[in-house]
């Protein structure tokens, strides 16, 4: 089996209403040289089901008992193959020319390690809301990682995977790897970003364009302001 350039790690838990059109993002990439890793994180509704029936040898679905968005996500770039890992959750969906950008961008600047985009956001049904994050694309300092978001929502950032190898830390309960803090519930993506900008040499860095669709929905993790809030008060201390 031939080694991917890229590494798609999608996190699925009862997104089965959203599910589809994440992967169909994806296999419309323009950059086709990818492995889509569905990590089944347990959950209850027919999401895997849906994933299954994808014929796309890219896809490998890896199923593990539930552990949080963190926890797929740290299944996910233990068994990526790629040279650059993308992150995507479930419910949110990349414009076709995402992966080629980045993968781009990445391979002329070999100082960048997390390249990123804007942001547009959509409902619970797609539609756009009609607001855009915009992070700082450029001269990013460890201080702009620690005092705010640098890269948005977790589905913006394709990294190296050095990247993730030089932040690496030991589980012990499990005896293994993992890349994200799977103590946090929410908010583990900026955890993650605060320690790579803090302890690693590694450059943040954006594109220009609006590359992903972030959705606001209800159930969603970003939906509960108060236990985000909670949360991002701790990866302040």
């Amino acid at each position: 089996m031939n080694q991917p350039v890229v590494s798609v790690v999608m996190p699925v838990y009862n997104t089965a209403k959203y599910v589809e059109a994440a992967i169909d993002s994806v296999l419309a990439q323009s950059f086709t040289d990818f492995e889509l890793l569905v990590i089944d994180d347990a959950g209850r509704d027919h999401s895997i089901d849906l994933c299954r029936a994808y014929k796309d040898a890219r896809i490998r679905i890896i199923s593990q008992q539930n552990r949080g968005l963190a926890g797929a996500r740290n299944t996910g770039i233990r068994n990526a193959r790629g040279q650059f890992i993308a992150l995507l959750d479930s419910d949110d969906l990349w414009e076709p020319k995402k992966l080629e950008r980045h993968v781009e961008h990445l391979r002329q600047n070999p100082q960048i390690g997390v390249s990123y985009a804007a942001s547009a956001l959509i409902d619970d049904d797609g539609h756009f809301l009609r607001i855009v994050q915009r992070p700082k694309l450029r001269n990013v300092s460890p201080g702009d990682a620690f005092l705010r978001i640098p890269i948005g929502n977790g589905s913006a950032p394709v990294l190296r995977r050095a990247v993730f190898e030089d932040v690496a830390f030991l589980n012990p309960a499990r005896e293994e790897l993992d890349y994200f803090d799977e103590t946090f519930r929410q908010s583990e993506d900026i955890e993650c970003w605060c320690r790579i900008a803090l302890t690693t040499d590694w450059r943040f860095e954006g594109i220009e364009g609006i590359h992903t669709r972030y959705r606001i929905n209800a159930g969603g993790l970003s939906a509960n302001v108060v236990k985000q809030f909670d949360t991002w008060t701790r990866v302040k201390q």
